[in-house]
């Protein structure tokens, strides 16, 4: 796989992620792992493995956020690792519990396997800026 490839392969798994669930499934190796670690009163985040986890994560997720436009700025590839990382920044995304909004700077790292499918997927995501949304204290 090269740059071109992986880019390619991310952007249709983000495409039919979000419009097909289960064809963007068949992206995903068997031992597929999504991880997005985040601040404690954020409802949703951690560690998600396989269809089943990544199904548990979205549903947490979509009780609870508003995905915002998801612009990716710049991609680094590793042919050696078959690692991407990509940079960029979520635009609008919304705390349905307090109905705050932010735009969230991320890096997130992705991991192919031998076969080209996906087999990891980590979000780095500016978490004072999506903490800030969910954060019901008063000043």
């Amino acid at each position: 796989m090269n740059k071109r490839e992986a880019v390619d392969t991310v952007n249709r798994y983000m495409e039919l992620l979000l419009s097909d669930f289960a064809a963007s499934t068949k992206m995903l190796a068997d031992d597929f792992v999504w991880e997005n670690f985040l601040p404690a009163h954020v409802p949703f985040g951690g560690r998600y493995e396989g269809v089943s986890g990544l199904q548990t994560y979205l549903g947490q997720l979509a009780a609870t956020w508003v995905i915002g436009e998801l612009v990716f700025h710049d991609y680094v590839f590793d042919p050696e690792t078959q690692i991407l990382a990509a940079t960029g920044v979520e635009k609008n995304g919304q705390s349905l519990t307090t109905g705050r909004t932010c735009d969230m700077p991320f890096v997130w790292e992705f991991r192919f396997a031998d076969d080209g499918r996906l087999r990891y997927l980590r979000e780095y995501n500016d978490t004072a800026s999506i903490g800030g949304t969910f954060d019901t204290a008063t000043g």
